[in-house]
């Protein structure tokens, strides 16, 4: 058998860590709520570029040509941003859409007509959220419009691959 040894770190975190001072926890809790809240702020601007970025790209590959792959993967990126931040930021109904969006752009290959406008379809869905506030659980809304976006993306998939 080989020598072993044992590396034992020459601090240990009860060392770095003070044992008194710093912020009780309901100051601990408040500064985080004050970052969160800034955060929020922040997101409102956040949200306004992404939406605007995925609509650019979104008429880009409305262009009469061949699409990229750079191009679809730019467009995913955008929508996989703002699902998570939808979320985090309490718009999860724009999360739950820009989810849909995701799980339609995620291996596509082609790029028709139908595709186009199921994209389309999210981001003004997305826009319209954004613009009404919709923030926190939207109960049946949410469960309607999600249903909705799975049924538009089957029927131009099953367009798109049996050519209906």
């Amino acid at each position: 058998m080989a020598d072993t040894s044992i590396i034992r770190p020459p601090r240990h975190i009860s060392r770095k860590v003070p044992k008194s001072g710093g912020p009780s926890p309901e100051q601990a809790i408040m500064l985080a709520l004050n970052a969160a809240e800034e955060l929020t702020d922040e997101y409102q601007g956040w949200a306004v570029d992404d939406l605007r970025d995925l609509w650019q790209k979104f008429e880009k590959l409305s262009s009469d040509r061949a699409v990229t792959k750079a191009e679809i993967t730019e467009m995913f990126d955008i929508a996989h941003e703002i699902r998570g931040q939808g979320g985090s930021f309490g718009f999860d109904l724009i999360s739950a859409i820009a989810d849909s969006l995701c799980k339609f752009i995620e291996g596509r290959r082609q790029f028709n007509a139908g595709v186009l406008d199921v994209i389309k379809v999210h981001i003004l869905a997305m826009r319209a959220v954004f613009h009404q506030q919709l923030k926190g659980d939207q109960g049946a809304l949410s469960e309607q419009l999600t249903e909705l976006l799975q049924a538009l993306r089957n029927k131009v998939d099953l367009k798109t691959n049996y050519g209906s």
